[in-house]
């Protein structure tokens, strides 16, 4: 056969292989051939303007083997679309799985193919609404517009843990073949294998059997778009799951009678932990007192249970450390009390059982947090409801607490547990509840300042700032193994981009860190190299000192999903400027109030007695955290027009006093 025929029929083969069901388990160190079509490609065909399309993807699971391949094609259009995806982050967690085999290389639009031959490397990448994952990371060689990206991986599971089946069926850009597979496990201890889909339009695909082969193709689907103040990923991603049931698994179940059974298993596992009356009844007789009122001793029973040591909190210990340090397993809520320590669901379950000994009702929720997926109770997914939090009724009132998260007040849950929908079980199944929703007030940032400007147009002086509420728990959670230095460090990071650009920052004290039902008090000094502008005799400067962080989340003109905050919140400003020796108000900015319902502002000046300083107070309210897209375009206005009240100017006149507008 001469060399022309075999070219041709290795050409032959390869298509049939993508035709045939054998094309969901191909090589993974196989490249599939590019067409000239796809190199002469400017612009998806039906998504015109992108800025660059998935051509192929391919997931293959084995369960057996615990490994999963990946592929990966992509075409870049802009230079925006290089400046996205030149940069791959493979997500995972270091903990259960590793990445290997990565293969990857670019494709110009003459043909060329430049292999990617570098190192990659492990990086901490932050993801929508603050949420951190490590991520092997490497950067694709000279991609430009016009160019085919493409990379393979290969994902390897402990197969210790317990890992998720599935596929996430939609990519972050438009999708036009995407392949998946799954074999499942074959063993004979392995149990029926089942499949659900979230946010799968039904009209797209459906997961079909092959033999010993679970496999789905889809074409044409629309990408989630990343944007600033979404909703996590996990929530508008389709994807299929796949599970296995346990062989005492009633049949046919409906999403109602799922519930209850779930619900009455959940509840028996919390009655059995704290299945013990009497000494749970004498720590709360060690702890309150005869006469307290019941929020009185439900207080006081909450701050018990936050001196518990929780173990999820901290880094995972190596084999040798968690023998040294001899840690017992808690079977009870006794011996959550007498170790002094204890896991989120151990921790919770004993404030349950301390509340229920004195005499409050009690029980356990289950609920989706807003960091995850939305809860549909007809998809009959336990592993939906991901968090766990603490009801209480004390005196007809109903509380919901989460002593596990230990940086939270008493009656304050954590943001993404606030408007979150779950069940709340008993002997009797599980009731569909919606836990409170935020209230701006228990969020609130107050700042504080006292500044002299000089005749330099420097400004220096002092601030005092009080982060109360979630503000307050969010900086104590996600730092809380700092120490001092750390501690200060952070606050500075976090202060230091609400001031101008040049500003020198120093804390010089921070209280309550490590009192939850106290706000964050820290305080500083401050150097502004110049804020002002100086004409000849005269002095402008902005009304506010602090920059508007949310403008920048509002800058596209376009909206794809809904806006969400992960908190509602208010900003409270009272800054005096002192004014330079000789120089009097000229012209002081309108006030300014705007009151849109779910946001509002207002901003005004007012000038001492003895003219020489002026008082900004400024107050920015926003009530909700989620909002419909078509809501977008207002809120961008709203923003917009704060952000010309806040540089409204403040204007000094040297010599006399003039008349102040």
């Amino acid at each position: 056969m001469n060399p022309t025929c075999r070219r041709s029929l290795r050409l032959a083969v390869v298509c049939l292989l993508l035709l045939a069901g054998s094309r969901f388990l191909r090589a993974a160190e196989d490249w599939l051939p590019v067409s000239q079509d796809d190199l002469a490609l400017k612009d998806n065909p039906k998504q015109p303007g992108a800025d660059a399309m998935v051509l192929y993807r391919e997931v293959n699971e084995d369960a057996q083997n615990a490994t999963v391949n990946n592929y990966m094609r992509i075409k870049i259009f802009t230079e925006q679309g290089v400046k996205d995806q030149a940069d791959v982050e493979l997500a995972y967690d270091k903990a259960e799985e590793t990445i290997g085999g990565i293969r990857a290389r670019t494709i110009q639009p003459d043909g060329k193919i430049i292999d990617f031959e570098g190192k990659p490397f492990d990086k901490e990448i932050v993801k929508g609404s603050g949420i951190k994952f490590l991520a092997k990371t490497f950067t694709m060689p000279d991609v430009q517009p016009g160019s085919i990206i493409e990379y393979m991986y290969r994902e390897q599971y402990d197969d210790r843990f317990y890992w998720t089946l599935g596929w996430t069926v939609q990519y972050t850009l438009y999708t036009r073949l995407a392949r998946f597979s799954i074999k499942p496990d074959q063993s004979m201890y392995a149990l029926p294998l089942f499949s659900r889909s979230y946010a799968l339009p039904a009209n797209l695909a459906s997961v079909q059997k092959q033999s010993n082969l679970y496999t789905l193709e889809i074409h044409d689907l629309p990408g989630v778009e990343e944007e600033q103040l979404m909703p996590p990923p996990s929530a508008l991603e389709a994807r299929v799951e796949f599970y296995y049931k346990d062989a005492n698994t009633p049949a046919n179940e409906t999403p109602d009678q799922y519930w209850k059974r779930m619900g009455k298993s959940w509840n028996e596992n919390v009655d059995r932990f704290v299945d013990k009356k009497k000494e749970l009844g004498e720590e709360v007789a060690q702890d309150t007192a005869p006469g307290d009122a019941p929020e009185v001793k439900l207080r006081k029973l909450y701050d018990r249970t936050l001196k518990i040591r929780n173990l999820d909190f901290e880094e995972e210990k190596s084999e040798k450390e968690a023998k040294q340090e001899q840690l017992k397993p808690n079977n009870n809520a006794e011996d959550v009390l007498k170790h002094g320590y204890g896991h989120s669901a151990e921790i919770n379950f004993l404030m349950i059982g301390l509340a229920r000994a004195a005499g409050f009702e009690a029980a356990d929720v289950r609920l989706a947090p807003r960091t995850g997926v939305y809860f549909f109770p007809q998809r009959e997914a336990a592993s939906d409801l991901s968090a766990e939090v603490v009801w209480v009724r004390a005196n007809s009132k109903e509380y919901y607490l989460d002593p596990a998260s230990r940086f939270y007040a008493f009656d304050t849950l954590p943001w993404n547990e606030e408007a979150a929908n779950g069940v709340r079980v008993s002997k009797d199944g599980a009731q569909m509840i919606l836990t409170p929703g935020p209230d701006c007030s228990q969020a609130t940032v107050v700042r504080h300042a006292d500044f002299n400007v000089d005749n330099d147009m420097e400004v220096n002086g002092s601030l005092k700032i009080d982060f109360t509420g979630q503000e307050a728990a969010s900086l104590r959670t996600e730092h809380r193994d700092e120490d001092a230095n750390g501690r200060k460090k952070v606050l500075e990071d976090e202060i230091k981009p609400w001031l101008p650009v040049g500003t020198t920052l120093e804390i010089t004290s921070i209280d309550s860190w490590d009192d939850v039902e106290q706000p964050l008090h820290v305080e500083a000094t401050v150097h502004v190299p110049s804020i002002a502008n100086r004409v000849v005799q005269r002095m402008l400067f902005p009304r506010e000192m602090f920059q508007t962080a949310e403008i920048g989340y509002f800058e596209s003109q376009k909206r794809v999903n809904e806006v969400d905050f992960p908190f509602a919140y208010e900003r409270i400003d009272d800054v005096v400027l002192h004014l330079p020796l000789g120089f009097s108000v000229l012209a002081l900015p309108d006030p300014q109030t705007i009151n849109l319902g779910p946001v509002s502002y207002e901003i005004s000046e007012t000038q001492a007695t003895d003219k020489g300083s002026v008082e900004v107070k400024r107050q920015l309210v926003i009530k909700g955290t989620r909002y419909p897209k078509e809501s977008y375009v207002g809120l961008r206005s709203f923003f917009s027009t704060v952000r010309t009240d806040d540089n409204a100017q403040i204007m000094l006149q040297f010599g006399s006093a003039a008349k102040v507008n």
